[in-house]
């Protein structure tokens, strides 16, 4: 079995890189990103059937390119939930600090 890479490389407007798809055997493409796994898009029973980067079932669509651009929103919603918990922990230990200081200062008084 050999590795042959999808007609057309599909870029994406974000600071992850550009998503590349594999087809490493008929009817399945696989989705990576800077040599890590994305997800895969595969054809079955007349539709595509899209898999997300966890392994979960997210979709199931008429078109290659429809199935290829769900793996796509995927990966950016990811992005955007990893950056939004971040920012929540950094928030959450700025207003911990902000406590511990202002009950030291009642309890200096």
């Amino acid at each position: 079995m050999t590795s042959t890479q999808i007609l057309a490389r599909r870029p994406i407007n974000d600071s992850n890189g550009q998503l590349t798809w594999l087809s490493p055997e008929a009817k399945l493409w696989v989705a990576s990103r800077d040599g890590d796994f994305a997800g895969f898009v595969e054809f079955t029973d007349g539709h595509y059937s899209v898999t997300d980067a966890r392994g979960a079932t997210i979709a199931s669509c008429g078109t290659l390119s429809q199935a290829q651009d769900v793996v796509e929103l995927s990966m950016r919603r990811a992005s955007t939930l990893r950056t939004l918990a971040y920012v929540a922990v950094g928030t959450g230990a700025v207003a911990v600090s902000a406590l511990a200081i202002g009950l030291g200062m009642i309890n200096l008084g």
